[in-house]
């Protein structure tokens, strides 16, 4: 299947952008405009989202359909489920990812015995069921959770608001999407997945722990951790030139490495 992209930028080393559950790839479009001189940006609206179609169920058919979008090898860029697209295509497709950013992602989501991190249960269950009885409540409390704590907070919510208001997702891409937060779990895999990572944690971040993400950031062969003080779930909202700054440093290392390949 074809999914909705909006590239920025027309020179240096390409940056596909994965957005997280019940949003769309317009989420980026502040950050993409920070790097569009330096990068070419790729923004994916995933199956369901923003301008793109329902697709077909599972984590690997959505991994499927980004990379039959994106043609040229690129740095992925994840947030939250995005991140576990991310680490899919990286496993899936490794010749085609040069480097991976992973922000607030976690290798399994779902807390359970044998791991601390990530949400219970109950509260995926709790918001599947929202879905069917309040939609908008439901998407609108969810959002408030991933800034809380933030400086800023306010300024977070209204942009993520904006844009899931302007193009809410299709429901059974929403129910699908929290089937993969759910089904997900790359933690026998990470040594795996050799590509150069950069994983970036907000230091108060109630749905990925920082700790979670250390942890995953340790059992990537080749990766850097960066915990973003004061921030929550959506870094690179709440602190976007601190992030900026530092995916273009990554990036073009990565696009150094490849060249030198």
């Amino acid at each position: 299947m074809s999914l909705h992209v909006q590239s920025v930028g027309t020179q240096g080393p390409d940056l596909v952008f994965l957005h997280g559950w019940g949003l769309s790839a317009r989420i980026w479009e502040s950050l993409a405009a920070r790097l569009k001189t330096r990068f070419r940006c790729h923004l994916v609206d995933l199956p369901g989202h923003g301008e793109s179609p329902p697709g077909p169920t599972g984590l690997n058919n959505w991994v499927d359909a980004v990379m039959e979008t994106v043609e040229r090898p690129a740095v992925f860029v994840g947030w939250s489920l995005g991140g576990l697209i991310a680490l899919g295509a990286a496993r899936r497709y490794p010749d085609r990812v040069e480097g991976l950013v992973l922000v607030a992602t976690l290798a399994r989501f779902i807390r359970e015995s044998g791991n601390n991190y990530g949400m219970k249960p109950q509260a995926i269950e709790a918001t599947r069921r929202g879905l069917s009885e309040d939609f908008s409540t439901t998407l609108s409390e969810f959002l408030m959770q991933q800034v809380l704590g933030e400086p800023g907070a306010a300024r977070a919510v209204r942009s993520l608001r904006n844009d899931l208001m302007d193009q809410p997702p299709a429901r059974d891409a929403l129910e699908r999407g929290l089937d993969i937060l759910f089904e997900a779990d790359f933690r026998a895999v990470l040594a795996d997945i050799a590509q150069p990572a950069l994983v970036i944690a907000g230091a108060r971040d109630r749905m990925a722990h920082p700790d979670g993400m250390a942890a995953l950031a340790h059992a990537l062969p080749n990766a850097a951790f960066w915990c973003v003080e004061r921030a929550a779930h959506a870094p690179f909202i709440s602190h976007e030139k601190p992030f900026a700054d530092r995916l273009a440093a990554f990036a073009s290392d990565c696009a150094d490495d490849s060249e030198r390949a």
